[in-house]
């Protein structure tokens, strides 16, 4: 009886395990931007909305040129955190591209193509939010890749 009830705990503890995120919000954000600019994505900005929002800490704002960069975008980040441990992110509107949204709770991150960028114009929206972006912005030395 006691072995069962063991191999219960083991089994409980393991169910624990797989919903507690490997990485942190700030290392999930910095995984992000390395696959939006190696997906050829500009104009990246990081707020702190954990003040004004009490449903998620940040957005990561992303420009790509048109659905397909988008797309692709949404897809490497999508896979990049399961292979991490990621919970799923609940996705929207990555068919369409033309604003996704990929919501790991702590972290919201929006892939716009450029005109629905300026459409819904979620930077003037969120300005007074904490602009994060320098504290996430790639180390570009010996690079050809500049951040936005």
């Amino acid at each position: 009886m006691d072995q069962h009830l063991d191999q219960a705990d083991e089994h409980r503890g393991a169910d624990l395990l797989a919903v507690v995120p490997l990485v942190d919000a700030h290392e999930l954000i910095n995984r992000a931007i390395a696959i939006v600019y190696d997906k050829k994505g500009e104009h990246v900005r990081v707020l702190n909305v954990a003040d004004n929002l009490s449903i998620t800490d940040y957005f990561v704002l992303v420009s790509a040129k048109n659905r397909r960069q988008a797309q692709a975008i949404c897809s490497a980040i999508d896979i990049e955190m399961k292979g991490l441990g990621v919970p799923k992110a609940r996705i929207e509107g990555a068919q369409a591209a033309w604003w996704a949204l990929l919501d790991f709770d702590q972290v919201v991150i929006h892939v716009f193509q450029e005109q629905a960028r300026e459409y819904y114009d979620l930077d003037q929206l969120w300005a007074d939010a904490a602009d994060l972006t320098e504290q996430f912005a790639p180390d570009t030395s010996g690079s050809d890749v500049a951040p936005a």
